[in-house]
């Protein structure tokens, strides 16, 4: 007999073989064990005993009990938070709460929930018959209940206003003659001898428009509403409400001045002279306006001629003039903005369209 020793490759344990001829007859007497030689013998106890003692598999279950503990951990922890409202909603509950048991805010400014016994107001407490249009209430800490008179409220004032401006506005446009016209207009005790001069140099009669828009409240006294002529051309009218009624501004209305805008031209009028034009930021310098260093220019238009010349006002840079005219254009979202000013001509102007602004008067055409 020849005794082997063996080793596997992965687990390197022992093996044990016993390598006998196979043709010995079979009488031949059975060999004779050495005692060196020891049989396999079974392990004490159960294999699923002795599996679940193996290292590797405790570890692993180990491992297994934490994972599952923080998994189930998180999710109690996201059910929670779900669960808790947040402040917005607390806000709204207590709103709500607030509304149905009754509320009013403290002198601290802070909300103070009233029980629906000690509510302000029960609604099923009869009120005592009171006049039509005041108003009951009870004020707070009193068991009495007042009444106030409401402020007095005409339905539809303002659109009555401007409804009673615009059938006058289409009067004054379609009167034949202007000494009927005067009698429309406000301050006519004035304005009677300016329409007279305005009248004898201009085509008198009644003025044809298409339409009156876009007419505006622009305060208690004042509204403003835009005239659409025959052929496209615009013009705002001022309405003045009178206690006997409205009346037009027609100074405004046509542009006037102290006197006619050919003529201050013509006669290169060295006095101060109001005239109400439109104005708008200009860069024209020679003559005696050539320094633009020290001059500011500006554009100023009248529309009381057809046809007038345009002439560039000139005022110190950074002067009083200058400061007031150019804040009323960065005031505007025009392009030209409409100015009651004094203008003169200078001593032997050489041209007729470049004149001093002596003063800046106001902004707007319409005086009070």
């Amino acid at each position: 007999m020849v005794m082997l020793q063996m080793a596997e490759k992965t687990t390197k344990t022992k093996r044990r073989a016993l390598l006998m001829t196979q043709n010995e007859p079979v009488s031949t007497p059975a060999p004779i064990i050495s005692p060196d030689i020891q049989e396999p013998q079974p392990l004490p106890g159960d294999a699923f005993d002795r599996m679940r003692m193996d290292p590797e598999i405790q570890q692993f279950r180990r491992r297994l009990m934490i994972g599952s503990g923080v998994v189930g951990l998180i999710v109690v922890i996201i059910v929670i938070w779900s669960l808790v409202p947040s402040p917005a909603q607390k806000g709204k509950q207590l709103d709500s709460k607030s509304a149905k048991a009754g509320a009013f805010t403290s002198e601290n400014g802070g909300k103070m929930v009233l029980p629906p016994e000690l509510s302000l107001m029960q609604p099923e407490e009869p009120l005592p018959p009171v006049n039509s249009g005041n108003l009951v209430f009870r004020p707070p800490g009193s068991e009495e209940l007042k009444t106030a008179s409401a402020l007095p409220k005409i339905p539809g004032g303002d659109l009555a206003k401007l409804a009673a401006a615009e059938e006058l506005l289409g009067k004054f446009l379609e009167t034949p003659t202007w000494k009927q016209r005067v009698l429309l207009v406000r301050d006519r005790l004035r304005v009677a001898p300016l329409m007279s001069i305005y009248y004898s140099k201009n085509s008198d009669g009644p003025m044809t428009y298409d339409s009156i828009v876009e007419a505006t409240e622009i305060s208690p006294k004042f509204s403003q509403h835009v005239v659409v002529f025959e052929g496209g051309g615009r013009r705002v009218a001022t309405v003045e409400h009178t206690t006997a009624g409205p009346r037009v501004d027609w100074e405004s209305f046509v542009g006037a001045g102290e006197m006619g805008w050919s003529d201050f031209l013509e006669l290169k009028q060295a006095a101060p002279t109001l005239f109400r034009v439109l104005v708008s930021p200009a860069g024209h310098f020679e003559n005696q306006f050539g320094d633009p260093s020290k001059l500011q220019c500006y554009s100023l238009r009248n529309i009381s001629e057809p046809g007038a010349k345009v002439v560039y006002g000139y005022a110190e840079k950074g002067g009083p003039i200058a400061k007031a005219l150019d804040y009323q254009l960065q005031l505007s979202e025009d392009a030209t903005v409409p100015m009651l000013l004094r203008l003169k001509f200078p001593p032997d102007a050489p041209v007729d369209f470049q004149v001093w602004i002596s003063e800046f008067v106001q902004a707007g055409w319409v005086t009070p």
